[in-house]
């Protein structure tokens, strides 16, 4: 017992003083000791308050040193009256229940209502008054000790009733810091009330229900009792003692609790007992009444919560209705007939309540009013729940839509569905239907799930409504409506289909305007139908272009008969020749694609529409010609009626017989020709082949077809028509018309002779007798003529008729001049008419080629030159494809080359680190050796690994990448419209950046003329696509000058530029800066200060003159008038020099300067056709002048025009000087003049206008200069010449970004699949890290930073890596160009309208003759040779076998009679200098790509020697060592053999196996390993060796391998090879063993 009070002594002192217990204390620390004790049970009081509190409310609670503050707002006091009586106080009469008006604005008055209903509550728990405290004690904080006294108090009558625990005592176990002691005992001393006696409680209540004592005797039986082990019935069961609700069966129970419950107490009397300040009490160890009738009540009622519990899971109503009217338990609005809810209640309280412990429950009587309460209020919910069934079937029957939506969201029914007004008609419609069919009302469950599923289909054409295809498709395929059969791909089918469905619905006004489960399934039946057809007419389409690609006629028929295509019209079996020619026209048309469905019904119809139409062209044809053949004039005009034949031309009916003369002549003329087949075209371009005399007609040229038909085909009648219409019918319409007006004519002539004949009778009736005489007169003079003149007459044709008979040739001599003239008009009209139709015509007759046949006397050498040509081309391809060829040969022996030594390294490393296997990986090796533990117990293997990394690295997959990026590169800098579509996608914050770094690196700035002419094309294309793009206006240019301008002005001030600049206006600067007297000054008040200053400094005078003056002011005196001309005439003087300086050396121009400014002029024009040309030459001359001169005229320092010395600067005149001049060249540039704000220099304006035509000129000059091709002298095959591969210098961030753009916005610059850059990107594939590109042999370097990689310098040799130009055509041109030769050798002694014609109709002797001389004649000049001389037959019959074999490759076509050869050696006719030209240009260019190719190839020869002579040279010498397998080899010298058998390896299959070299062997189990045995001889040969196979001793296989070999298999990631057919090789581990035995150290 001693220790016991040690300890507790210690744990006061712990908690309430720190002083040592041995020192003696004064009275000043024993009255702050006591204070503090106070304090500290203050604290427990209120920390057990709190505790409390905290168990009923379910709520966490302030601090203990916070807990009086906290009430003061009478919030939780009012939440502990809910717990207490929730019904006579509920939670929203609780004022500023959540705190927050008190949190902002402090205490309010208003929650005095909160303390008031507080007590209120107190009063009807029938709480002794003695504890009850007031509002003031509460609100002012006047007596908290009181408030927290009535909590206690409160605890122990809720307990005795079982409404709450009892509070728990903590006084020794809480713990407070010295502060919170402090603070507390400062507050009690400053409260005017003592503290009560909390340990009194107990008492207190049990005396006020003790009256005469005998309850107190009691309670000591009662507690005696409990000391001992005696039945403690008797005094529980005292009637002194009134305890209610004492149960018998439960004594022995309640006995356990209620000892329990006194040792508790007991320990915390001892517990208090320590303190100085403990006054004893005689209910401190004592347990009281109200304590004991609690106890009691809590086992009554675990025991009935079990009893309640049991009941409910046996199902057992009696029992439960017992429990419930227990007439302690004292519940209220229990209903007998809601026993089965109350039952559900207990169950699921059960549920939840599981894992809670039942003694740990106090709050019994609320649990139980709470079954009964939730129990009721589930059975109001059941009720309301039925009626709200009730009205939603009542509403199926007899009400409508609305109804059954108001129905279906009341809350009584509980669907805890979201219902939309939008799907009432289809709930209604549908669920009625569902009524109708069960035949009964529909239950919760029922309606529930028709809701559920309605609604979700509801939402389907809610969706479809407002068009949101994506919820359409998300609601198909909802689990919820389980739709079956929905395909993905016919997701927009889907809701194009029911957009349809419910727009019919709404158009039909159907009761229910929403689709339905059945229009939704038969939707998407529909649908699923359609693309099922869709799937089988797409089969059918890739048949049909099979049948097609491969012309199987009969397949293509029966294809186009499928019932999946429909047609419009019936297919014709007649026309399948049409239907294949018709669609492999189309399927051509189409390059790489298929035929679609379009294609193929637009060829049915067009098919049948063309076969009605030759049908009609069939008959309209034959009755024509029968007419004319049966002499039918009638028959015959209504056939030429027919439209099909006459076509839009007039005919004239009353010239019937004229037309059927022609026709019957014409047809007369063909009566030898025995072809029944014309030729017909129609107006689709296709050819029919229609007989005459069969009625029939075919789409393929007939067997027996020649080209001389025997009837009139419809070109023929048209061709007559208009041959009869213009010579005949016109002639013939024309007479009419003029035998017409001839009479009219003549009745107005008529009626004027006789009006004038009338008149002039009577005028000779009024003058007969002077009539008479003039008649007289004038018969005598008729009479002397007549006779005179016949007598002359006579006489001359005597005369000549003497002349003719005696000399008929000097009369025609006379008359010599005029016959000449007659013929020489007539044959110059002929060779006009020719000459037109050679120069003019579309398609040359033959007979106009065969007039001009004289002008290609000696074309057989252009001809032998155009063969040459071809042939030198084909050589220079074929030179390209070798020096290819060479190339990759020499880059694999690169590779092997690359192998060898790294093989090298990885000997010498494994020879010098064999003995220490722990620093086999070293920093700055190249290779890595790694020993693998195998897993299946059969030893260890050692393999060379290369650590290899980076873009540089030798791995196949590094190499990959490094082509990968040479040929994207390539690729890039080569075809300029990649880069030109890149910098307008790319943003405009990173062009410039990209422009002047990545694409300058990319070209090498310029600096060579290959770069410089890519680097020229590329901003040529650049700024053609931004004019097009991006300017509206000419001027636009000029407003933002394009980067790439900006850029050409840069690149062509740099090197030769600079150069230029110096030559063409450094010595006019230094004239100018030479010239110390030189001051050009224009401003007025400028030169009459100056004026005014230099008269003051000569007189030593103050001027008289105004110090200020204006402009206008200063004009007004002469001297600086004078001065201001004198300063013009300079300016004028040096702009003068300047400009003709400029014009002088336009040829010195840099070239990148007058090539923009020709790409500039002819875009602009281009683009801007109307445009003046001044405005133009304005934009030029921005960019020539303003941009590229202007800038080195008024600096010409800062761009290194002029060499100053060391430390000099130029004057502030020198430089108002220079911007003078360069102003006025500024304004001549762009013709600006001098306005009013500048009225003196307006006298400037003629001047400016006269120096701006000198600069047009200048801007033309440079828009005149050659092209990039011209000037670099660049061509096809100027790239396959170079001897080097072209190289940049490039930064690895470079190379990610540009890698990245061009990936990026791929989709922009190569729009095409098949584009050249997609196959080069896919070869690259993802876009790699910085640091994966810039990773160097090892892991890490010293140093090595993110920043460090970016900026790694990269040198790349670009290769194309697609291939030389094909020169498929070659042999088809030279053929070609020898039937053009035989054509025109033979043409002048043929005879036909054209030559098909000429060929068939065949020669005469004379013509053959005529030829044998003509080839006479080349032999004697040397033109031919005698053997190559042929006859004309032969070489037309050599002609017709050119002309098939052309006609087979499309050159030429028999259906124009060859008319492509006929037009083309017109063209040689008409062009024939400039192909002469243009012929000599290109062999001049091919004989020097020849020799630079053949240079090249020489090169590329030597190389290849050079790699082979130390591939040999790396292989002899692997090892100089002793144990060199080959320098043994070599001194042996005679014993070669024995030597080999020395070296000779040997080793069993499960030897090698154990090694890691041998894997399995094909047919062989491990266990029979070891009968084989392989064998490793070196040979003769460098690198290489011979392995044999024996099994048993028997030699199986034997093979060869080359150490190369098995490093590139190395190289390309090959682990394991195959041998002899059946053992696998570990290739890594074999390379291993011939380098450990062969090529060891010594």
């Amino acid at each position: 017992m001693s220790s016991f009070h040690k300890n507790a002594d210690e744990i006061r002192i712990g908690k309430i003083d720190d002083c040592d217990s041995d020192i003696r204390k004064t009275g000043q620390e024993m009255d702050v000791i006591r204070q503090r004790t106070i304090a500290y049970e203050y604290l427990c009081r209120l920390e057990e308050a709190k505790t409390w509190m905290e168990t009923c409310l379910k709520e966490r609670l302030p601090h203990a040193t916070d807990f009086e503050e906290s009430l003061r707002n009478g919030v939780y006091l009012a939440k502990l009256g809910n717990f207490i009586a929730p019904e006579a106080l509920t939670l929203n009469k609780i004022y500023d229940i959540d705190q927050r008006r008190y949190k902002i604005m402090g205490l309010q008055f208003k929650h005095t209502d909160n303390i008031n209903n507080f007590l209120q509550i107190l009063r009807k728990t029938e709480l002794p008054l003695t504890f009850q405290p007031e509002t003031t004690d509460i609100y002012d904080k006047k007596n908290m000790p009181r408030v927290i006294y009535c909590l206690h108090a409160l605890s122990s009558h809720l307990f005795k009733i079982g409404k709450a625990p009892l509070i728990h005592d903590v006084f020794g176990t809480a713990v407070f810091t010295d502060e919170e002691l402090d603070t507390v005992s400062k507050d009690l001393q400053k409260c005017e009330h003592a503290l009560p006696m909390f340990k009194k409680i107990g008492g207190i209540l049990s005396k006020n229900a003790d009256d005469n004592g005998s309850t107190h005797k009691a309670i000591l039986s009662l507690n005696r009792a409990l000391d001992t082990e005696k039945s403690i019935t008797s005094a529980i069961l005292n009637p002194q003692l009134k305890l209610q609700y004492v149960q018998n069966r439960l004594i022995n129970e309640y006995k356990n609790v209620l000892q329990a419950a006194k040792r508790d107490k007991v320990q915390t009397a001892l517990n208090h007992s320590l303190s100085d300040s403990y006054v004893p009490d005689e209910y401190d160890e004592l347990l009281t009444q109200f304590e004991i009738q609690g106890y009691i009540t809590a086992v009554n009622y675990k025991f009935l919560w079990k009893a309640l519990c049991s009941a409910c899971q046996n199902d057992d109503v009696n029992s439960l209705h017992k429990i419930f009217n227990e007439d302690w338990v004292k519940l209220k609005n229990y209903v007998s007939n809601n026993i089965d809810f109350y039952c559900d209640v207990v169950k699921e309280i059960m549920e939840c309540s599981k894992d809670v412990d039942v003694e740990s429950v106090t709050n019994w009587n609320m649990i139980f009013q709470n079954i009964v309460n939730e129990g009721n209020k589930k059975s109001s919910e059941h009720i309301d729940h039925k009626d709200a069934i009730t009205q939603v079937n009542h509403a199926l029957d007899s009400g409508n839509s609305n109804d059954l939506y108001l129905a279906l969201i009341n809350a009584n029914l509980g669907l805890h569905l979201k219902i939309e007004k939008y799907a009432s008609p289809l709930l209604f419609e549908e669920m009625k239907l569902e009524k109708y069919e069960m035949e009964r009302n529909l239950n919760e469950n029922e309606i529930a799930a028709s809701v559920s599923y309605l609604t979700s289909i509801a939402a389907i054409s809610q969706a479809v409504d407002r068009g949101d295809e994506e919820a359409v498709w998300n609601s198909l395929i909802s689990k919820q409506i389980h739709l079956e059969g929905l395909r993905s791909h016919c997701r927009r089918r889907y809701f194009s289909a029911l957009v349809n469905a419910l727009q019919v619905k709404i158009r039909e006004n159907c009761a229910c305007p929403l689709l339905t489960l059945e229009d939704i399934c038969d939707t998407i039946e529909m649908v699923n139908m359609k693309d099922d057809d869709d799937e089988e007419l797409v089969a059918v389409i890739d048949s049909i272009n099979k049948a097609v690609f491969e012309e199987d006629s009969e397949k293509l028929m029966s294809l186009l008969k499928s019932s999946c295509i429909k047609y419009s019209s019936p297919l014709h079996k007649d026309e399948q020749n049409l239907y294949m020619r018709l669609l492999k026209k189309k399927l051509v048309h189409r390059e790489s694609q298929n035929l679609w469905l379009d294609d193929i019904v637009d060829t049915i119809n067009e098919v049948n529409t063309e076969s009605i139409r030759v049908k009609e062209l069939t008959d309209a044809l034959v009755r024509l010609n029968l007419a004319v053949i049966k002499n039918d004039t009638v028959e015959f005009w209504n056939a030429l009626s027919c439209p099909l034949l006459s076509g839009s031309v007039m005919l004239e009916h009353s010239c019937i017989d004229i037309y059927f003369q022609m026709f019957s002549k014409t047809l007369k003329k063909r009566g030898h020709h025995i072809c029944p087949w014309v030729v017909c075209h129609t107006e689709a371009g296709n050819t029919v082949y229609i007989d005459v005399e069969s009625y029939t007609y075919n789409w393929n040229t007939p067997k027996d077809f020649v080209p001389y038909a025997r009837y009139l085909s419809r070109k023929d009648i048209s061709i007559l028509i208009e041959k009869t219409n213009k010579h005949h019918v016109n002639k013939y319409k024309q007479l009419i018309i003029e035998n017409s007006i001839l009479k009219i004519q003549a009745a107005c002539r008529g009626y004027l002779f006789r009006l004038k004949l009338k008149q002039r009778l009577q005028y000779f009736r009024d003058n007969v007798k002077y009539i008479v005489k003039i008649q007289a007169w004038w018969k005598q003079v008729l009479i002397q003529r007549k006779y005179g003149t016949v007598i002359k007459i006579k006489t001359i044709e005597a005369k000549l008729k003497r002349e003719r008979k005696q000399n008929p040739w000097a009369w025609y001599k006379i008359q010599e001049q005029k016959i000449i003239k007659i013929q020489a008009l007539w044959r110059g009209r002929r060779a006009r008419e020719a000459f037109t139709s050679l120069f003019h015509s579309t398609n040359p007759p033959l007979k106009a080629i065969k007039k001009f046949m004289p002008l290609l006397a000696f074309s057989t050498e252009d001809y032998d030159r155009e063969i040459e040509l071809q042939t030198s081309k084909s050589e220079v391809v074929q030179s390209i494809r070798k020096n290819q060829e060479l190339s990759k040969q020499i880059d694999d022996m690169d590779l092997k080359i690359g192998l060898l030594v790294q093989n090298r390294i990885a000997l010498q490393e494994v020879a010098a680190h064999g003995l220490k296997l722990n620093n086999l990986v070293k920093h700055n090796s190249m290779t890595k050796l790694v020993f693998q533990n195998r897993h299946d117990s059969k030893g260890s293997f050692m393999t060379v690994t290369t650590a290899v990394k980076g873009l540089k690295s030798l791995t196949k997959e590094s190499k990959k990448l490094l082509d990968g990026y040479q040929h994207l590169f390539y690729e890039l800098q080569t075809n300029p419209t990649y880069l030109s579509k890149l910098l307008f996608c790319i943003p405009q914050n990173k062009t410039n950046f990209f422009l002047q770094n990545v694409v300058l690196s990319l070209y090498n700035f310029g600096a060579y003329d290959r770069d410089e002419y890519l680097l020229l094309k590329l901003f040529r294309f650049t700024l053609e696509e931004e004019i097009r793009c991006k300017v509206v206006k000419p001027f636009d240019v000029i407003a933002s000058t394009p980067l790439v301008l900006k850029m050409a002005v840069s690149l062509s001030r740099q090197l030769s530029g600079l150069n230029n600049l110096q030559t063409i206006i450094g010595p006019l600067v230094e004239k100018m800066l030479n010239d110390r007297d030189l001051n050009i000054e224009t401003g007025p008040v400028e030169i009459y200060k100056a004026w005014r200053n230099e008269t003051e400094m000569k007189t030593g005078k103050i001027s008289k003159l105004p110090y200020t003056v204006t402009q206008e002011e200063a004009l007004n005196y002469p001297e600086v008038k004078l001065r201001l001309e004198k300063a013009f005439r300079q300016l004028k003087s040096i702009v003068s020099m300047f400009l003709d300086k400029i014009l002088e050396s336009t040829d010195i121009f840099p070239f990148c300067i007058t090539y923009m400014a020709r790409v500039l002029h002819r875009t602009l024009i281009s683009k801007f056709p109307h445009t003046p040309e001044k405005d133009i030459l304005k934009v030029i001359g921005n960019l020539v002048y303003y941009q590229f001169l202007n800038a080195a005229i008024v600096a010409p320092d800062a761009f290194h025009v002029i060499n100053l010395p060391r430390g000099a600067a130029l004057t502030t005149d020198q430089r108002k000087n220079l911007a003078s001049v360069a102003k006025i060249l500024h304004f001549s540039a762009a013709k600006k003049g001098f306005g009013e704000e500048s009225s003196h220099l307006r006298y400037l304006n003629p001047f400016i206008i006269e120096c701006h035509e000198k600069m047009k000129e200048l801007f033309r000059k440079c828009c005149r200069g050659p092209t990039l091709e011209e000037y670099f002298a660049v061509d096809e095959y100027t790239e396959a010449t170079l001897l080097h591969h072209p190289h940049i210098y490039i930064t690895v961030q470079e190379i990610v970004d540009t890698h990245a753009l061009v990936v990026e916005y791929l989709d922009i610059i190569a729009p095409n699949p098949n584009d050249r850059l997609n196959e080069l990107l896919d070869d690259l594939g993802e876009v790699p890290s910085v640091a994966q590109l810039a990773s160097r042999d090892v892991d890490t370097q010293i140093g090595e930073t993110a920043e460090e990689n970016a900026r790694l310098e990269v040198c790349l040799a670009l290769v194309n890596k697609f291939q030389a130009p094909s020169n498929d055509m070659t042999d088809l041109n030279k053929l070609f160009v020898k039937t053009k030769e035989l054509c025109v050798a033979i043409v002048p002694f043929l005879n036909g309208d054209h030559l098909l014609e000429a060929l068939c109709i065949g020669t005469t002797r004379e013509q053959q003759e005529q030829y044998a001389e003509q080839v006479q004649r080349r032999i004697y000049s040397g033109q031919a040779k005698a053997d190559e001389v042929m006859s004309l037959r032969e070489h037309i019959a050599k002609l017709r076998r050119n002309l098939q074999l052309l006609e087979d490759d499309g050159y030429v076509t028999r259906e124009d009679g060859y008319q492509a050869l006929i037009t083309s050696i017109a063209l040689d006719l008409c062009n024939k200098g400039k192909y002469r030209q243009a012929q000599r240009k290109a062999l001049a260019t091919l004989t020097r790509t020849k020799q630079s190719l053949q240079e090249k190839t020489k090169y590329y020869e030597e190389k290849c020697q050079s790699y082979d002579q130390y591939i040999k040279s790396c292989l002899a010498n692997l090892h100089a060592g002793k144990r060199s397998v080959h320098a043994c080899l070599r001194r042996s010298g005679k014993d070669t053999q024995k030597v080999k058998s020395k070296l000779t390896v040997k080793y069993s299959g499960m030897k090698l196996m154990e090694r890691g070299v041998l894997l399995e062997i094909d047919g062989l189990s491990q266990s029979q390993f070891k009968n084989v045995q392989f064998e490793i001889t070196p040979t003769d040969h460098n690198g290489v060796f011979t392995i044999k196979g024996k099994f048993m001793g028997v030699e199986m296989e034997s093979l060869e391998i080359d150490i190369q070999d098995l490093l590139q298999k190395q190289y390309e990631g090959c682990a394991i090879m195959d041998m002899f057919g059946k053992a696998k090789i570990n290739v890594n581990l074999l390379i291993f063993l011939l380098n450990s035995k062969f090529y060891g150290k010594s």
